[in-house]
């Protein structure tokens, strides 16, 4: 049985999943995560494989290196790794140059290098987990997905910016969008749950996790998003602000006598949920905070589903109506009363909620909306498989073989 490695590289971890080559199936044979990589001594490597489950220190330096290793070893102690045909890799940014799956090249390297100016806190260590990976399976095609290229289809209107057209033109200035791997899975379950052709096909699909982002589907496609430039623009999230007066900018590092840099940073990891609540970005901390009366997780929660709904409602000047609402990932999967809030602020567009089936848990896709009122449906996220299903097309229709 042939099979294909997804990895997934982040600053403080690395997840990785291995798929058979020719399964439709999107359960995988084994998953797991290398966390708080970078901190020597805490690493840990966790990973399962059917009722199996494995919990690891990472050794030494406890850095991408020794994390890959970690679950290359793994995966040889299985048997698993002799039998890898392609690595397939989540890169976060592909600028508006890769519009599809890439196979890695020199040229490919040097584009996601490149594209590193505009996400650095994610295309470096991507591409570190490519050429990591070059050294573990020597002659095995790595396959680039990015998370932008699903939003490469928004229109002029949608993606430019009202900045100087030189500033686009020559620094490529304007939205990309992110979450694209899980969005475009999104795109392909729903006509099979609404049971409707693609073509009418018109529904948001929001991806609530630690980073959140909106994408209006129509169709197939991606028509506009909530992130832009970079994954700080749009929805308030775990330790991000989302949309924010950029003429707060200069009076912030005015008023803390920092510069530009280090507000971004603090923009980033010290805002959102985080910021509002005082506790942290963890969303059921905030929840059970909440519901014992903590003033502060209470607006925190309120603020969030506010701007989401908001930003929910106004997806029908792309979309023209809203014949869907998707929740996906860690919040939209399993956080009940976030659901429920951001569905009655958008009663106006006739949306319903079943609360019986809200609170059962996020074991499959499904709908919980009240019979025949517009769908609500909870999707279960499966960028690893969707990473691994695209890497075997591009490898089939190349014709890439080890």
């Amino acid at each position: 049985m042939d099979l294909i490695l997804v990895l997934n590289c982040g600053s403080a971890s690395v997840k990785f999943a291995l798929f058979a080559r020719d399964s439709q199936g999107t359960d995988a044979l084994c998953e797991g995560m290398a966390s708080r990589v970078n901190e020597p001594g805490h690493g840990h490597l966790r990973w399962r494989s059917g009722e199996r489950h494995h919990d690891l220190p990472l050794p030494g330096s406890g850095d991408h290196r020794q994390a890959i290793a970690s679950i290359a070893a793994q995966l040889r102690e299985q048997g698993w790794l002799g039998r890898v045909q392609a690595v397939g890799h989540r890169v976060v940014h592909g600028g508006d140059q890769f519009r599809a799956p890439a196979l890695v090249t020199p040229a490919v390297e040097a584009a996601i290098e490149h594209f590193g100016a505009y996400a650095p806190l994610h295309n470096p260590v991507n591409l570190l987990g490519i050429r990591l990976c070059q050294q573990h399976l020597p002659g095995i095609p790595q396959v680039a997905v990015f998370d932008t290229a699903f939003h490469s289809t928004l229109p002029p209107e949608a993606y430019h910016y009202a900045v100087p057209e030189a500033w686009h033109r020559d620094w490529g200035v304007r939205r990309y969008g992110f979450h694209g791997i899980n969005h475009h899975y999104i795109s392909t379950r729903l006509p099979v749950l609404l049971q409707q052709p693609v073509d009418q096909v018109r529904a948001v699909s929001a991806h609530l996790g630690n980073g959140c982002s909106l994408c209006a589907i129509k169709g197939a496609i991606s028509v506009d998003t909530s992130m832009g430039f970079t994954p700080l623009e749009g929805l308030m999230m775990g330790s991000r602000c989302g949309d924010l007066d950029p003429g707060l900018h200069e009076y912030l590092c005015d008023r803390l006598n920092i510069d530009i840099r280090t507000l971004t940073g603090l923009l980033n990891k010290e805002a959102g949920l985080k910021g509002v609540s005082g506790l942290g970005n963890d969303m059921r901390q905030c929840l059970q905070a909440a519901a014992k009366g903590h003033p502060q997780a209470q607006l925190a929660v309120e603020l969030f589903c506010y701007r989401l709904a908001k930003h929910i409602a106004a997806c029908v000047v792309p979309l023209g109506s809203i014949n869907a609402i998707v929740f996906t990932a860690g919040i939209g999967e399993h956080a009940a009363p976030i659901r429920a809030r951001v569905i009655t602020l958008l009663h106006g567009l006739g949306f319903r909620l079943d609360h019986d089936a809200n609170q059962q848990p996020a074991s499959h896709d499904r709908n919980i909306a009240v019979p025949g009122t517009p769908p609500i449906l909870v999707i279960l996220a499966r960028e690893e498989w969707l990473i691994a299903r695209q890497s075997a097309l591009l490898l089939e229709t190349q014709g890439a073989h080890p």
